[in-house]
């Protein structure tokens, strides 16, 4: 029985461990990028906003346009009527008529506003400036976030990939063990230890299948796909050993994060300038050309009718509204005091965090390289033990050792590969580089 439900176990194993190289679609991380740069969801709101912003940015929006209205109307009425006039007439009608219809045109521009609305502008001009900046950084990020997650179901591959290389070793030595203590050449405590060691590797390569269909979730979110697809991952990722550190000064000018603070300021500045702008006189011209037509068949005048143009302008000068105005332009000022901290603030943040990135950055290729050059000696070592093993002169625990270390140097120069790539990556999107460096690789 026990035998039957081995065997049922390795042929599930083998299933599910088929499945990804015959049945998935193919995805590479080119074309998992491009994929989220069309349909991730946080891209297209950040698209719809510049858009906005784009929209917003005109000349009649900011109130250096005129305005031209047209109008008409048409009244109709029937009365009774009864008048008695002063010299003792008497005016007596049952269902008078009375209509009453014209129209016109009226056009009105502000040609004073002590440079109020050139300050709009400039303030549209900067938040459609925001708004295409924002979509870059959303670029950024999301091209960032699909890297590392994606980096991260290639560890998990590669991770699947060394289990299943313990699974053949611990497979190999069970079965040389049981000819060994079948033979009478070990003990059987060596086979059973070798049959516990292959039904633990098995049970680490399902954990790990099981946790990918997770990392896949996440990935076909970050895409704007379905959740439950899954697909062939590559087994490896380049990595980019020749980065060069960024000096200070040009890490402020390039970095996304900074340039929208600096771009916020400027629009606070602008804000300022125009609320104090409130405070001084403005003129308006006015004009209009109005037709009015008036028929009754009762009262003094049976007909009246105007038509014509006026004209006029307006000087408005603010005296006194409770000291809102001054107010509202203290807020504006101090509110541009204040951006300008945030932008210090998130210099000296992308510095910081630029700094941190860096080192990592060094360290992890420095321990990449270094689990490159242990991975030959651990192959090495398991090679003669492999080969002490099979004349008998190795033990099972030594040869357990050797193939646990090899195992475990699989893993860490994985994970180092990996640390590697997420470093990377962090320093190309402080470095807002991100998207050349994708251009580079196609």
């Amino acid at each position: 029985m026990k035998v039957k439900l081995f065997v049922i176990l390795c042929l599930l194993l083998s299933f599910s461990l088929s499945i990804p190289t015959s049945a998935q679609e193919k995805l590479s991380l080119q074309q998992a990028i491009e994929k989220a740069l069309q349909q991730n969801f946080d891209l297209k709101i950040a698209e719809q906003e510049s858009h906005k912003a784009a929209t917003n940015n005109t000349w009649g929006n900011a109130g250096m346009l005129p305005n031209i209205n047209g109008n008409g109307f048409y009244n109709f009425s029937t009365v009774n009527v009864k008048n008695l006039f002063s010299n003792g007439t008497v005016q007596e009608r049952n269902g008078a008529i009375s209509n009453n219809y014209g129209g016109g045109l009226s056009a009105g521009i502000r040609i004073f506003a002590a440079g109020r609305t050139y300050l709009i502008k400039k303030q549209l001009n900067q938040l459609q400036q925001y708004s295409e900046e924002q979509l870059k950084l959303q670029v950024q990020t999301i091209v960032a976030q699909v890297t590392q997650a994606y980096a991260l179901l290639v560890l998990q591959r590669q991770k699947i990939m060394a289990t299943d290389t313990a699974l053949a070793l611990a497979k190999l030595r069970m079965v040389l063990s049981q000819v060994q203590y079948e033979s009478g050449l070990s003990a059987k405590v060596n086979y059973l230890q070798s049959r516990v060691d292959y039904n633990s590797r098995q049970s680490d390569s399902l954990q790990l299948i099981a946790t990918t269909q997770e990392m896949f979730a996440d990935i076909n979110y970050l895409m704007g796909e379905d959740p439950y697809r899954t697909y062939l991952v590559e087994d490896s990722l380049p990595l980019n050993s020749h980065l060069q550190a960024t000096q200070k000064e040009l890490l402020s000018q390039h970095n996304l994060s900074i340039s929208l603070a600096k771009r916020n300021w400027e629009v606070s500045k602008l804000n300022a300038r125009a609320t104090k702008a409130a405070l001084l006189p403005t003129l308006d011209i006015n004009t209009a050309y109005n037709f009015n037509r008036n028929e009754s068949q009762a009262g003094f005048a049976l007909f009246n009718q105007s038509l014509g143009f006026t004209s006029g302008a307006t000087l408005s000068l603010p005296i006194f509204q409770g000291g809102n105005l001054r107010r509202v332009a203290r807020i504006a000022s101090l509110q541009a005091m204040q951006n300008e901290i945030l932008v210090e603030k998130q210099q000296t943040e992308i510095a910081r965090q630029y700094r941190k990135a860096w080192s990592a950055y060094e360290i992890n290729k420095a321990a990449y390289w270094l689990e490159k050059q242990n991975i030959e000696f651990a192959k090495e070592n398991l090679d003669i033990q492999k080969a002490r093993f099979r004349v008998g002169i190795a033990t099972n625990i030594e040869t357990r050792e050797a193939e646990n270390s090899y195992v475990a140097a699989l893993v860490r120069l994985y994970n180092a590969a990996y640390n590697f790539k997420v470093s990377e990556t962090k320093v190309l999107e402080l470095e807002n580089g991100l998207v050349d460096e994708l251009e580079t690789n196609k």
